[in-house]
C-alpha cells in the first residue's frame, strides 16, 4: 500500500462533526444538470476518503470492497462509516437511520423536496437555493469582481438588440451546473439559437446575460466554511473542450489562483448567511489582470477532492502537476484493478472514484474512474492522461 495521503484540510476542519454525507436525490431536483439516472447514484461515490470516520449514504456500485482496496492501495484512507444502499427507496430509509441518530445530511444538490426535515440538513434547503442561483451572485461578490449582467426576461430580451459576444446563463432557482444551462453566443445568429434552447430549459422565464469577459486563465477555487471562518482549500485550473463546459483540471504550481483572498470573502458573505461545509466558485483573470467572478458553487466540485488530495499526492510522488480524468470502461473491475495497479504503486495516477457498472444497472456495462495523474509539467501531464485513457480501453 502506497504511503497515506493526508488532505490538505483535516476532515475535523472540514465538516462538523454531525454532517453526514447523503447525496442521492431525484431527477426533478437536477433536471437543471442533465442529469441521468446513472448520475444520481454515480454522484454519492465522491469524496472517497476525505470525511474521516463521519457516516455516508452510498450506492453499492463505488462502494465495493474490491473498489475500497483499490482507493487504500493508492492511499486513501477510507474509514467512513459507509451505509450502502441498491434502490432509492433504500438510500432514503438510510437517511432517515442517520437522522433518528442526530446526524445532518449534506449534499450537492438539493435532496427531494419536503422528503426530510429541514432541521436535518446541514444547509436549509432556502439557503442552498438562495446561494446557488446564478442571478443571487452579487449578494455574495463586490461588484468590482463581477462581469457586467442583467437578469430580464425571455421577452425583454428579444425585444432589446444584445451586442455579441455574450453569455446566456439560467436564473431562477433550480440547480444549475456542469455548462448545462450556459451558452456562449459569439454573433446574432446563435444568440437567436441560444436563447431559443434556454428559454426550453427553463422555467422562471427569465435570464441572465453577462458580457464576455477575455480571460487568461480561470480556476474553481475550494473553500471550506465553518461556522466563525472560511478556509481556502486549493484552486485548480479549469480545463474546457469548448467555451463553458469544462472538461477537467489541472494544477500546476507556476500557474496557480493568484489571490485566495477574493474566494475567502465570498466564503465569507455567505457564512454570515448560515451556510456550512464544502464551497468552491469559478474565478477568472482578466487580460488587464483583474479578477472576475463567474459562478457560485456552494456544494463540492468536481475539483474538490483533486485540491484537497494533490499537495500530499505530489509531495509523495515528486511530480508537481496533477491533472483530473474522468473516463468509462466497459473492461470488469478486477481488470480495471489489474491494469491501474502499476501507476498507482508507481505514485503517477490516483483514483479518487470508481463505479462498478456491473453493480449499476443505469451504467449500461460501463465503469467510470475519476481520478488524477500527476507529471513533471502540464504537457506531461496531458501525455499521461492519455496512457491511463488508452490503458482502460476508453478510445
Amino acid at each position: 500500500m502506497s504511503a497515506h495521503l493526508i488532505p490538505a484540510i483535516s476532515d475535523r476542519d472540514m465538516l462538523p462533526a454531525d454532517a453526514a454525507f447523503m447525496a442521492r436525490t431525484d431527477l426533478t431536483q437536477t433536471r437543471m444538470l442533465g442529469y441521468t439516472p446513472l448520475n444520481i447514484d454515480a454522484v454519492t461515490t465522491h469524496l472517497m476518503g476525505l470525511l474521516g470516520e463521519r457516516p455516508s449514504v452510498r450506492h453499492v456500485s463505488g462502494a465495493t470492497d474490491e473498489i475500497l482496496t483499490i482507493l487504500e492501495a493508492a492511499g486513501l484512507q477510507v474509514v467512513e462509516d459507509i451505509r450502502r444502499y441498491e434502490s432509492g427507496a433504500e438510500a432514503e430509509r438510510q437517511a432517515d437511520a442517520l437522522i433518528a441518530e442526530g446526524y445532518r445530511l449534506f449534499s450537492p444538490y438539493p435532496l427531494p423536496r419536503g422528503r426530510y426535515p429541514e432541521n436535518a440538513q446541514l444547509v436549509p434547503p432556502a439557503l442552498w437555493v438562495h446561494l446557488n442561483s446564478k442571478e443571487n451572485l452579487g449578494d455574495l461578490v463586490d461588484p468590482a469582481h463581477l462581469p457586467e449582467r442583467k437578469i430580464m426576461t425571455f421577452d425583454e430580451v428579444r425585444a432589446r438588440k444584445i451586442n455579441t459576444p455574450v453569455w446566456l446563463k439560467a436564473a431562477g432557482d433550480e440547480a444549475t451546473g456542469w455548462g448545462y444551462a450556459v451558452r456562449h453566443c459569439t454573433d446574432a445568429t446563435g444568440f437567436d439559437i441560444a436563447l431559443s434552447e434556454m428559454r426550453k430549459l427553463d422555467t422562471s422565464d427569465r435570464v441572465i446575460v453577462e458580457e464576455h469577459v477575455p480571460v487568461t486563465d480561470s480556476w474553481c477555487a475550494s473553500i471550506i466554511v465553518h461556522e466563525d471562518r472560511t478556509l481556502y482549500a486549493g484552486s485548480a485550473e479549469q480545463v474546457f473542450s469548448c467555451p463553458g463546459h469544462q472538461s477537467g483540471s489541472l494544477i500546476d504550481p507556476a500557474n496557480l489562483l493568484p489571490d485566495p483572498n477574493l474566494a475567502i470573502a465570498v466564503g465569507e458573505a455567505a457564512r454570515k448567511r448560515g451556510f456550512l461545509g464544502i464551497a468552491g466558485m469559478d474565478i477568472g483573470q482578466t487580460v488587464n489582470g483583474r479578477t472576475v467572478v463567474f459562478d457560485p458553487n456552494f456544494r463540492f466540485n468536481s475539483s474538490t477532492s483533486q485540491a484537497l488530495l494533490h499537495p500530499a499526492a505530489a509531495a509523495r510522488a515528486r511530480l508537481p502537476v496533477s491533472l483530473s480524468l474522468n473516463l468509462m470502461t466497459t473492461l470488469s473491475m478486477a481488470e480495471i484493478a489489474r491494469r491501474l495497479r502499476e501507476p498507482i504503486d508507481d505514485l503517477w495516477f490516483v483514483p479518487t472514484r470508481l463505479v462498478d457498472a456491473a453493480r449499476l444497472s443505469a451504467a449500461n456495462g460501463r465503469s467510470i474512474v475519476t481520478g488524477f495523474v500527476l507529471a513533471e509539467n502540464r504537457d506531461k501531464a496531458f501525455a499521461t492522461q492519455a496512457v491511463i485513457a488508452a490503458m482502460l480501453d476508453t478510445a
